[in-house]
């Protein structure tokens, strides 16, 4: 149980009838250990935030004067642990801990709640408000969302605040060993025992002890159960890892099901997938459709994307400064043939455009190419491509545009890009927004009782 008065790798072998798994007490092995700062990374899905929850919430009750924080790369991430930790101290039915918004007390005395000397709080993703924090426990999670290195380093300065501190990051694999959650993997790796087991590395220090459970270099995460290896909790089956294989874009996969580090961008379907939607597109006239503009300028193309409900596809590609007109003439010949339900455009050279289609009565919506639109966009063409819900036209440049087109990995996730400024990949793009529009249609409004 939790409250076993003594800080120990056996405090928390279960809770109130759950067992922790045998990976699951080497994690709490690590962070109980001498160390004062521990990282563990392992694959999404094998339960890190739900176990450092408990070990956060063991720590507030078994601390004197426990000063427990939980950090992210947002402050609604760090609510994950926080909330993990909040259920866990319900189930556990103590009257000694005291709920608050974004904080758990402890109390000495139930009848006395505001006198407290233990808190486990949710921080900010703000470094210049973490520093003159002083700490028993930080828990920072997943530093691979983290573009600079200021939270962590705000955090691991005041280490030596207290002499009992320690410093938990928990974390998928990373890219770059540029990057923050690279250059503390380097450091760790650069200990003076470094182990190699099966998927799993262990390193040690004199104040870091490091646990990766991930698939090596060579392995081939093609096959589901060498994936397996790096992700030993039971609930994660060779089935749902076989099914992540197809519908994750390569380096996502290798990235958050396998654990490898890879490199910021790569292909964006699996080989073949782009061709098994290839067909014969049917329109009939009179039929809504929805279509998008993606404007390229003297180098790049201009392409205009169409769908309708059956998910068929039709695309035309222009070229060069007139590429835009072109475009214009096209989009007001498919308004002579078909219902345009909505026609959205990349703002940043299209606006005149939209202002045109609003005139001829067209609805036209603005479609900023922002990493909040793109990211869930490029994961819904990237589905309907592998589920094979879409009709593609056999149009070789259409298709050249998706074999160029790479997936960028961003702290928020991936989005279809080009590789670079020289690459066409508008054909794409635009099919991305025009299968965005079509599936976030707004709801139709219910009428309820009478009016």
């Amino acid at each position: 149980m939790l409250a076993t008065g003594r800080r120990s790798s056996s405090g928390c072998r279960s809770y109130r009838g759950l067992e922790l798994e045998p990976f699951q007490r080497r994690k709490w092995r690590a962070v109980s250990g001498p160390e004062r700062e521990c990282v563990v990374l392992l694959p999404r899905g094998q339960g890190k935030t739900a176990l450092m929850a408990l070990v956060a919430l063991y720590h507030l009750i078994n601390t004197e004067r426990a000063r427990v924080f939980c950090a992210a790369a947002s402050r609604e991430q760090a609510r994950n642990l926080f909330e993990y930790a909040q259920t866990f101290a319900r189930e556990l039915g103590d009257p000694h801990l005291v709920e608050r918004h974004l904080e758990l007390r402890w109390v000495e005395d139930p009848c006395r709640p505001r006198r407290f000397t233990r808190y486990l709080r949710v921080l900010a993703a703000d470094a210049a408000k973490l520093h003159g924090l002083t700490y028993s426990l930080a828990i920072l999670d997943e530093l691979q969302a983290h573009s600079k290195l200021d939270v962590y380093t705000a955090l691991n300065s005041a280490i030596h605040k207290r002499p009992d501190a320690e410093l938990i990051v928990i974390s998928t694999a990373g890219q770059g060993a540029d990057s923050p959650l690279g250059k503390l993997r380097s450091r760790a790796l650069a200990l003076p025992s470094v182990r190699h087991r099966g998927a799993v590395t262990d390193a040690r220090g004199p104040d870091l002890r490091f646990l990766e459970w991930a698939c090596g270099e060579d392995d081939d995460v093609d096959r589901p159960r060498i994936v397996k290896r790096a992700n030993p909790a039971s609930w994660v089956s060779v089935d749902q890892l076989r099914a992540a294989r197809a519908s994750l874009p390569d380096l996502a996969h290798r990235r958050f099901v396998a654990n490898q580090w890879t490199e910021r961008a790569g292909h964006w379907l699996p080989p073949g997938a782009w061709d098994k939607c290839i067909g014969e597109p049917q329109f009939e006239p009179g039929e809504r459709v929805w279509a998008a503009i993606d404007v390229g300028g003297e180098r790049s193309a201009t392409a205009l994307a169409w769908i309708n409900e059956d998910r068929h596809v039709g695309c035309l590609i222009f070229h060069g400064e007139g590429g835009i007109l072109e475009a214009a003439e096209a989009i007001r010949e498919l308004a002579e043939t078909y219902v345009i339900a909505e026609c959205t455009y990349d703002p940043m050279r299209a606006v005149q455009l939209g202002a045109e289609l609003a005139e001829r009565g067209i609805t036209a919506s603005s479609y900023p190419q922002t990493d909040s639109r793109t990211i869930p966009a490029s994961a819904r063409l990237h589905d309907a491509s592998v589920r094979e819900r879409l009709v593609l036209p056999d149009d070789s440049e259409l298709r050249e545009h998706a074999a160029t087109a790479i997936a960028r990995h961003k702290p928020r996730g991936w989005r279809i890009e080009a590789p670079d400024r020289s690459s066409n990949v508008d054909g794409v793009i635009a099919l991305m927004m025009a299968l965005d529009r079509f599936e976030n249609q707004p709801e139709p409004t219910k009428l309820i009782g009478w009016l």
